[in-house]
């Protein structure tokens, strides 16, 4: 019984593994774009306390030289906080670039395999009006066969009776 061989199989393959590279792709930057939300919410909470400090020390009347520090603070965090909005636009279009390519490789592994499955499909077919024609072919002989030795008995009788007749 023949086997089912599928002559695209190799490119098949190579689609697959193109689309697993590019999961794994968005994947880091998915994890890339988490680490970044998270130092920027770590930012977000140094800039916090720090206007909570701010606000401590400015009830306090505290030296001018304290306020120019804190104040020189929190432009630093303000300044890295941007930075990092910048890196997480930077990453959400990288993902969604990403998604994009993840889509794409997702199709072209999808056409060769739903034409791998119509092929197979269609050699099963093939495959059953195969059996189903050497079983046609089988009853055939079994039946002509019957019929000749049926016919052989029958015109052996009709010469045995015809001998004794005679």
């Amino acid at each position: 019984m023949p086997k089912f061989a599928y002559n695209l199989e190799t490119l098949l393959r190579y689609r697959e593994e193109i689309e697993d590279r590019e999961r794994d792709e968005l994947h880091r930057l998915n994890y890339r774009h988490q680490v970044e939300e998270s130092i920027r919410g770590e930012l977000a909470a140094k800039m916090q306390n720090t206007m909570n400090d701010l606000a401590a020390i400015c009830a306090d009347r505290s030296q001018d030289q304290e306020l120019t520090w804190f104040h020189r603070y929190l432009n630093r965090l303000t300044c890295e906080i941007k930075e990092c909005e910048k890196r997480l636009a930077q990453l959400k279009s990288e993902i969604e670039a990403q998604k994009e390519a993840v889509i794409e490789a997702s199709k072209n592994r999808k056409t060769l395999s739903s034409m791998k499955a119509k092929k197979q499909k269609d050699f099963l077919l093939d495959l059953e009006r195969r059996e189903q024609k050497e079983i046609d072919d089988l009853v055939v002989t079994r039946y002509s066969k019957a019929e000749s030795q049926r016919q052989n008995s029958s015109g052996i009788r009709r010469s045995e009776n015809a001998a004794k007749h005679q």
